[in-house]
């Protein structure tokens, strides 16, 4: 119980740190760089995510030299690999228990 308890805590701290760098990542887009916004289409909501990683958006934050936006998208980038290398983890750890156990 105890275990659950733990993992499900450290989830939910990984998931709010990601969920928070990918927010201040888009805010700082759309209010460091407006030009690269409206060239994204000045997007709406859910449709944030879904511009940030289609072809033509990518190659428009590939080309953004703010530091301040860089500094951002790479600490987005480092906290979704947290959070993944995290479920993996977790996943690989709970199949090879139940499966020897």
């Amino acid at each position: 119980m105890v275990i659950t308890i733990v993992l499900s805590a450290i989830l939910a701290v990984l998931m709010l740190r990601s969920g928070l760098a990918e927010y201040k990542y888009y805010q700082s887009v759309k209010t460091l760089e407006p030009d690269v916004w409206q060239q994204l289409g000045a997007p709406k909501f859910l449709k944030i995510p879904v511009v940030f990683v289609s072809p033509k958006g990518a190659k428009l934050l590939k080309n953004i030299r703010n530091e301040t936006v860089c500094a951002l998208a790479k600490k987005h980038r480092h906290a979704g690999l947290m959070f993944q290398l995290y479920v993996v983890s977790v996943l690989v750890v709970s199949i090879v228990y139940f499966k020897f156990y």
